[in-house]
């Protein structure tokens, strides 16, 4: 009985002696383990875009504006190519999914009149606001891009957004400048969603950017070239009558 007894105790004491000397990298192992799997689980779950989406400028967009802007990007989408072949569908899958991010950021100008005018502007969320966009427009995972004219006339000069000409083959007669076109000498400036832009919105495509190329999601060149494909069926979008 003692030796069964000595035998049920020793998993129980070397258990106790692997915890006494190991408990510290267990844990630290265990929560890298778990880390993992849930970093994991995440990606694998995250939707696949066919074209990420940026606006910049002073205006607040809710949920329903942006969901009418990606139903007019859409409707400009199934203008250009049935959406079966359509070769902004990076994904394949026979539907349009766009990322749309937002930023409001109000230009230099108008927060003066802000200020003078005794209405409520917070300098320090705006200042952050000018850092997420200058990070995005560096990094360029969003591609189709609609910026306040003042930001674009600010960002231009660094040379990230790509020409108009390498884009449609030539530079519109209703170009802003060699790179953007604004918002109101398009013809989808007034679908739904597009109407509660500002006139002065500039729309321009992100150069292909180098600076993450170890993210594939971020550096795809058919994803890239999907997304362009996007921004032209935006540009050469014409009103039906309807």
């Amino acid at each position: 009985m003692q030796e069964e007894k000595i035998c049920q105790q020793a998993p129980e004491r070397a258990f106790e002696n692997f915890w006494y000397h190991y408990k510290w990298p267990t844990l630290i192992i265990a929560f890298f383990a778990l880390f993992f799997l849930i970093a994991i689980a995440q990606m694998s779950s995250k939707p696949k875009y066919d074209a990420h989406l940026l606006y910049a400028g002073p205006t607040y967009l809710d949920g329903e504006v942006v969901a009418e802007i990606l139903q007019s990007v859409e409707k400009a989408a199934d203008q250009a190519y049935d959406i079966t072949d359509n070769p902004a569908d990076y994904s394949g899958d026979g539907m349009l999914n766009c990322d749309f991010n937002k930023i409001v950021y109000v230009p230099t100008l108008t927060a003066e009149e802000y200020k003078e005018n005794d209405i409520y502007f917070n300098g320090v969320e705006n200042l952050s606001a000018r850092g997420q966009f200058d990070n995005l427009i560096m990094i360029g995972e969003y591609v189709v891009l609609m910026i306040d004219k003042s930001l674009y006339d600010e960002t231009v000069g660094t040379g990230a957004f790509c020409k108009l000409s390498d884009i449609l083959g030539a530079v519109p007669e209703n170009a802003y400048d060699e790179c953007g076109i604004l918002l109101a000498d398009l013809p989808i400036c007034v679908e739904n969603g597009f109407r509660q832009l500002p006139d002065d919105t500039v729309l321009c495509c992100r150069g292909k950017s180098y600076v993450n190329n170890f993210n594939k999601n971020v550096q795809d060149e058919e994803l890239y070239e999907a997304q362009v494909q996007l921004f032209r069926q935006i540009v050469t979008y014409e009103r039906t009558g309807e």
